[in-house]
């Protein structure tokens, strides 16, 4: 019997990190995400979109972390991977380009609340 390994990434802490499936919404564009790209769940769809502090569905707050890399297609969702608690190294996470270091905070106190935990 074959039994598969898991590899942690180096931005996943020391505590013991749980993973659930989750849907990753299509843009309409095809997206190439990485794993460490902080997610936030639009409100409407409960599905997860990079994180965007400067939106107004749900995604500026900050709620999963994805686990793995995934690509998303230009039509139609795909289901991934993402972390829901856990410990994990800022550093390694994936923010947007554009966001502030007070907006990077204020992610890490929402997904402290989720049980994601940002050092």
């Amino acid at each position: 019997m074959h039994v598969a390994s898991y590899q942690a990434p180096n931005f996943v802490g020391s505590h013991p990190a749980i993973m659930k499936h989750c849907v990753l919404a299509s843009s309409g564009a095809e997206v190439d995400l990485v794993a460490g790209t902080v997610l936030g769940l639009v409100t409407a769809t409960g599905k997860a979109v990079p994180w965007n502090p400067a939106a107004a569905d749900g995604s500026e707050v900050a709620a999963v972390i994805l686990v793995e890399d995934v690509r998303v297609p230009s039509a139609g969702d795909i289901s991934a991977n993402v972390y829901v608690h856990g410990e994990f190294r800022g550093k390694g996470l994936g923010w947007p380009d554009a966001a502030t270091a007070e907006q990077k905070a204020a992610a890490v106190t929402a997904l402290a609340t989720k049980g994601l935990y940002v050092k």
